[in-house]
């Protein structure tokens, strides 16, 4: 496919922190701004990862 650009975004988790996507766990994935943010049942996100970093 030409014109089609791919890109990896980081996945955060509910406090700003990276996160790594364990088996058996079941998330709601939110796209934002230039993230992924990775919410599991009863989650807000609380703060903003730092993407400056």
């Amino acid at each position: 496919m030409t014109g089609v650009s791919a890109e990896v975004l980081p996945i955060y988790d509910f406090r700003g922190q990276l996160l790594a996507l364990q088996l058996a766990t079941r998330y709601t994935l939110k796209i934002k701004n230039g993230y992924i943010l990775a919410l599991q049942a009863g989650q807000h996100q609380e703060r903003l990862p730092n993407l400056a970093a």
